[in-house]
C-alpha cells in the first residue's frame, strides 16, 4: 500500500491547494443535497455526471461503506477540481490502487452539450460530490477544515474527493 504522505504530496503536485486523508465515515451524505440539484439547477438531467444519472444518496452510502479512507482536496475552480480528482485517480491506478474512484465538483464541462448515453469522454466524466448527495461543506467541516468555507469577500473554495481503499 502507498505511504499516505506520498499520496498527499502527489495530490499537491497535481494541483491541490490543500489535501487531507479522511475516514469515509466523515463524509456527510444527505438527500437534501440532490434535491437542490433537482429543484435549483438549470442543468438538471442534462449531464451524465449529474442527477438523475449519478448515484443517489442511498447508493452513495452503500459505496462509501466499501471504502475506509478518502482523499479530500481543495482546488481553485469546479473544472480544476474535477480534473484534479481524475488525475489523482489515474496516478493511483499506476501505483496499483485500482479501487480509487474520483468525485469532482459541479457539472461536467468536457462538452458544450452532453449525450449521457453516448459520452464522448467516459475516462474523464465522473460524478461530482454534490451529484451523489454528498454535503460538501458538511464533509469539509467533518474533516476539520472549517476555515475552508465560502468566505466573506474571498474566492469560494472548490473541493473534490477520491475514494481510496
Amino acid at each position: 500500500m502507498l505511504d499516505k504522505e506520498t499520496i498527499l504530496i502527489k495530490a499537491r503536485e497535481l494541483g491541490a491547494l490543500d489535501a487531507i486523508l479522511i475516514p469515509t465515515s466523515r463524509i456527510v451524505v444527505a438527500h437534501w443535497v440532490r434535491l437542490k440539484c433537482q429543484y435549483g439547477c438549470p442543468d438538471y438531467g442534462k449531464w451524465k455526471s449529474c442527477p438523475p444519472y449519478s448515484p443517489d444518496p442511498d447508493t452513495t452510502r452503500k459505496i462509501l461503506a466499501e471504502y475506509e479512507e478518502a482523499l479530500l482536496m481543495k482546488s481553485i475552480s469546479h473544472t480544476k477540481a474535477t480534473d484534479l480528482a481524475v488525475s489523482v485517480m489515474f496516478w493511483l491506478y499506476s501505483q496499483g490502487i485500482f479501487k480509487a474512484f474520483p468525485m469532482g465538483s459541479g457539472r461536467c464541462y468536457l462538452c458544450e452539450e452532453c449525450h449521457p448515453f453516448d459520452c464522448r469522454h467516459p475516462e474523464k466524466a465522473y460524478p461530482s460530490m454534490e451529484a451523489c448527495g454528498i454535503d460538501v461543506m458538511g464533509t469539509v467541516k467533518m474533516a476539520g477544515w472549517e476555515n475552508h468555507h465560502l468566505g466573506q469577500g474571498t474566492a469560494p473554495s472548490h473541493f473534490c474527493l477520491v475514494l481510496l481503499w
